[in-house]
């Protein structure tokens, strides 16, 4: 099946790790096919992807050739909200290294993830967990000069949990649906609906068998109808990524959008 870009009201993309090699590479491979590509950075004493001075500059002449542009997932090694205090001095550290180093691409979005929580987290534990969160972002809102583009990400705790953190420092959500799916909430199209007005990116991938961030094809597609339809519903224009890792949950997620999409209209 050939793939066109322009398909959508909203702007496709999806990982730098569909094939398995570095960050350009998989730009290069992907950017004829999305509009959007998400850069997952990390740095360890082990290992790194961090891209050098060289790598940036190509990544741009790239986006300006095929016309794409980036989202970039903030590092997820040290959690946002962890009860550690030098875990979030590290991630602050971190994420402040991966935005400046990928603030001449331009990003639509930086990804972040509050983690550190659960949804069996008492009263108490939610309490603490909101002030570190809030200290984390307030140390993030004094380097970045506009705090809507950072979106918090909805992981395995109700995303309620963030609103207020988001609104009290302008920043945006990232409605990952496949969590809500992976959660097996019931009501989990309530939650999108009240997501997606505050939403600049969509986190879109299968479930199956209690596994997330797998290809469309292996999910349910009863449940992608609904979402789908609620996106037309809502007019929604911003970045999905099919945030999967490997190229036959790509090419078979991109052929069951596209089907389930013409369906719709």
């Amino acid at each position: 099946m050939a793939f066109k870009k322009g398909l959508y009201p909203f702007t496709l993309g999806t990982t730098s790790y569909i094939i398995p090699d570095n960050v350009l590479p998989n730009i290069k491979i992907l950017a004829p096919y999305v509009e959007d590509i998400e850069l997952v950075l990390f740095e360890s004493p082990e290992l790194s992807n961090m891209p050098s001075s060289d790598n940036i500059s190509e990544m741009i002449d790239i986006k300006s050739q095929y016309a794409i542009g980036y989202t970039i997932h903030l590092p997820t090694d040290k959690k946002a909200g962890s009860g550690n205090v030098r875990d979030r001095i590290k991630f602050c550290d971190d994420a402040k290294k991966v935005i400046e180093l990928t603030y001449p691409l331009n990003p639509r979005a930086w990804i972040l993830h509050l983690e550190g929580v659960t949804k069996n987290t008492n009263k108490d534990g939610l309490a603490r967990w909101t002030e570190r969160c809030f200290e984390i972002l307030k140390n993030l809102d004094a380097f970045i000069e506009d705090t809507s583009l950072i979106a918090i990400e909805n992981l395995g705790y109700p995303w309620v949990w963030h609103r207020n953190l988001a609104e009290q420092f302008n920043m945006s959500l990232c409605c990952d649906v496949g969590h809500l799916w992976l959660n097996g909430h019931e009501n989990w199209i309530d939650d999108v609906k009240q997501m997606l007005s505050k939403t600049i990116v969509v986190h879109l991938h299968g479930v199956c068998s209690f596994k997330d961030h797998v290809g469309l094809q292996k999910g349910d597609r009863r449940l992608l109808k609904l979402f789908l339809n609620e996106l037309i519903l809502k007019k929604y224009k911003g970045v999905i990524t099919l945030e999967i890792f490997n190229g036959n949950d790509f090419f078979g997620s991109m052929e069951v959008l596209k089907e389930e999409w013409e369906l719709l209209h």
